[in-house]
């Protein structure tokens, strides 16, 4: 997401997020998100070449309708762990679209991206115990978990 579309999204203006996006977003959007791209909007301020690994939208390609987003924290070493090779991601997919694959889907699709792009061969992610879709999407994509806890999340990893 661009700057102009975070800044629309986070300051509540509707119209001018309609204006810039081609897929449709929910009437609750950003909701609790807003926090985190707020995070992500003051990242790009204050250094715009993160854009690549900003938040995206997660967009289903039948109905151009936006299902969720998903982003890294940051370039590799910005992540919980502070490990300096390692590139954390983390999704969000909405209530009605879950159990369909698209956290899977996108996570391998970024992490696809990191490596071929930007040679990113160790990935770091974060859920909370209770949340079972996002401890089953870990799972299926391979990561494990290291035996860490930060802000009251699981830390796994995936080290191809």
């Amino acid at each position: 997401m661009p700057l102009a579309l975070l800044d629309a999204f986070v300051d509540g203006d509707r119209a001018r997020a309609r204006e810039l996006v081609d897929y449709s977003v929910p009437a609750d959007f950003p909701g609790s998100a807003a926090d985190v791209l707020d995070v992500r909007r003051i990242q790009l301020v204050a250094d715009p070449a993160r854009a690549p690994w900003s938040v995206r939208a997660m967009v289903r390609r039948d109905g151009r309708v936006m299902i969720g987003f998903v982003n890294f924290h940051g370039p590799p070493g910005v992540n919980d762990i502070e490990a300096p090779d390692a590139a954390e991601l983390g999704w969000t997919v909405f209530p009605e679209h879950r159990r369909q694959g698209y956290a899977t889907e996108t996570a391998r699709r970024l992490m696809d991206w990191a490596r071929d792009e930007h040679g990113v061969r160790r990935f770091i992610s974060s859920t909370t115990p209770g949340n079972g879709p996002s401890l089953r999407v870990h799972e299926k994509l391979g990561f494990r978990r290291t035996g860490q806890i930060v802000d009251d999340e699981i830390i796994f990893e995936l080290v191809p």
